[in-house]
């Protein structure tokens, strides 16, 4: 059976997080990655709700911890994101209040979209420049990132199916102004 009749998107805009966690709470293992703790089948849903989304939604902290790859637009979901009426490949949005990125990895550089960087209106004089030079960025909110905002411009943007995968605090405060339609843990 396809994972997709078991796991549908529903056709509307939906904010979706994603999140694994031991059965004592820990959402990393001793490696400090999420990833040692997933199995093949965390990892099939994972990457089930990534193939019919918008934008993929993370972290700074995530960023730096778990070194995501490209996002490329893979041949096996080509069909499956053409009939959705999506993009080739899911946009990366990721949110970072001091904009201090490993903008040297392959993400910033390769994806199949540029990457969008949501940061507050406080930043400013280089790290701006860098980030522009590597990102489409987006100034929301003054000293901290309005997660609200984030939401509404990424909506705004036709980035309706968003699939959140953490970190921890941007999953609290996404659940804290009620912007989580599921959660999937």
């Amino acid at each position: 059976m396809d994972l997709a009749e078991l796991y549908p998107w529903p056709d509307e805009t939906w904010l979706r997080t994603m999140m694994v966690m031991t059965l004592d709470g820990a959402t990393v293992g001793v490696d400090g990655l999420s990833g040692s703790i997933s199995g093949p089948a965390d990892k099939r849903v994972f990457m089930e709700a990534r193939r019919l989304s918008d934008a993929v939604l993370v972290g700074a902290g995530t960023i730096r911890a778990e070194r995501y790859t490209p996002m490329k637009a893979k041949p096996e979901w080509q069909e499956a994101r053409a009939e959705a009426g999506l993009a080739p490949a899911p946009r990366i949005v990721v949110v970072s209040g001091r904009l201090d990125l490993p903008w040297e990895e392959p993400m910033f550089t390769q994806s199949h979209s540029r990457v969008v960087v949501v940061t507050t209106r406080s930043v400013g004089g280089h790290q701006l420049d860098i980030a522009r030079e590597y990102a489409e960025v987006w100034q929301l909110g003054e000293d901290t990132v309005d997660l609200a905002a984030v939401v509404d411009a990424m909506r705004r943007e036709g980035l309706a199916r968003i699939v959140c995968e953490g970190g921890e605090a941007l999953l609290d405060g996404l659940v804290r102004i009620d912007a989580v339609d599921e959660m999937d843990l």
